[in-house]
């Protein structure tokens, strides 16, 4: 995850980082064991990272940057094994 965030710029100050990681690493373990969220459509099936999933799970972390765009492409980078 910290390299995903290295590598989609996804922290500017600094200020957010550690804990905009640690629940990032949190959300993908979530998905990973089905737990569903608000926005999960079908509640039969493991839900997917996708971008509004992670979004809705990342929701209570505040970012005074605005990195959100970058924040998301890390999760999302993590969630698919590219780094």
């Amino acid at each position: 995850m910290q390299a995903a965030f290295l590598e989609d710029d996804a922290l500017q100050c600094g200020y957010c980082t550690p804990g905009q990681v640690c629940s990032a690493v949190g959300v993908l373990d979530e998905i990973a064991r089905g737990h569903p969220s608000f926005v999960t459509e079908d509640l039969e099936r493991s839900p997917a990272p996708t971008d509004e999933e992670i979004r809705e799970r990342m929701s209570g972390n505040l970012c005074r940057c605005g990195a959100y765009v970058n924040i998301l492409a890390a999760v999302r980078r993590t969630a698919q094994g590219s780094i």
